[in-house]
């Protein structure tokens, strides 16, 4: 068997010694994987900070498709759509789905694990651990408008009328 690259300790200790082993995680910054049962069951103790920078910069692709009256947000990957008068109320509605997601995904976790939806695990957990902003952020960062809309901080979108709609991936503004 070989060596634990990741430190390693027992169930009973660490639960008899549970202060020192949060402190060796949140001040020390020291991962610990925590094991019972010989190794057959293991868990991560990590500070959620560290854990969101360990996830690295993952993003999650939104395509919008606007209409005449409404916006439509739609995070493919996902499954996940955000609908608005404008493209404002769209995101938020879209980030609200999304929080709802994360919450069902790890309040039940071994109902989606067991699906093709495990494979939202890191990027759901990326975005639970992240503030509002940094939510948003994900979103394919600070999201723009399409060609001759009018976007900015806390604006709200001026779309133009199309006769059809359209998908428009979103992009950083330039």
């Amino acid at each position: 068997m070989r060596e634990p690259l990741v430190p390693t300790i027992d169930f009973s200790p660490a639960k008899s010694h549970l202060s020192d082993v949060m402190t060796q995680v949140f001040h020390g910054r020291q991962p610990q994987l925590v094991s019972r049962h010989r190794g057959k069951e293991q868990m991560l103790l990590v500070r959620p900070d560290d854990l969101a920078m360990m996830l690295g910069d993952l993003r999650i692709d939104v395509q919008a498709t606007y209409d005449s009256d409404d916006v439509t947000l739609r995070a493919p990957d996902l499954g996940v759509l955000g609908f608005g008068e404008t493209l404002d109320e769209a995101m938020d509605d879209l980030l609200d789905e999304l929080r709802v997601y994360a919450a069902s995904f790890f309040r039940e976790p071994a109902r989606f694990m067991s699906t093709s939806r495990a494979r939202h695990a890191a990027t759901l957990l990326r975005f639970a651990l992240a503030s509002e902003d940094g939510q948003r952020a994900m979103l394919c960062g600070v999201p723009g408008a399409p060609e001759g809309a009018a976007w900015g901080s806390g604006e709200t979108a001026i779309v133009p009328e199309v006769e059809t709609p359209a998908a428009i991936p979103l992009a950083r503004p330039g």
